[in-house]
């Protein structure tokens, strides 16, 4: 089962599509991203408590992943996107795309 959805953050259109216990979050910019993965009481932490893995991609790479077998890691405290991993070949592959 497939389901999408489309939400507005920071002025930036963001994808949320589901895959099962698979979530997929599309941010245009890393503004974005961190936005959605900072705020208080986000939909990242519901999904994460709910045994769903949250990838939070950016320009179309997966820079974090979140969920239940995934460590946040010491990058990802001095970030402040606890409890998501972050991928540091991810942030490179993305910030070197012009998507």
């Amino acid at each position: 089962m497939i389901a999408d959805l489309t939400v507005e953050v920071g002025g930036r259109t963001v994808s949320v599509r589901g895959y099962g216990d698979l979530v997929v979050v599309s941010a245009p910019t890393f503004s974005a991203a961190r936005a959605l993965a900072t705020a208080p009481e986000t939909a990242v932490d519901r999904l994460t408590t709910a045994d769903v893995t949250v990838d939070i991609r950016v320009r179309g790479r997966s820079v974090a992943r979140a969920g239940p077998d995934h460590d946040p890691g010491p990058l990802s405290q001095a970030l402040g996107v606890a409890p998501a991993s972050v991928s540091p070949g991810g942030l490179l592959l993305a910030a070197l795309s012009r998507r």
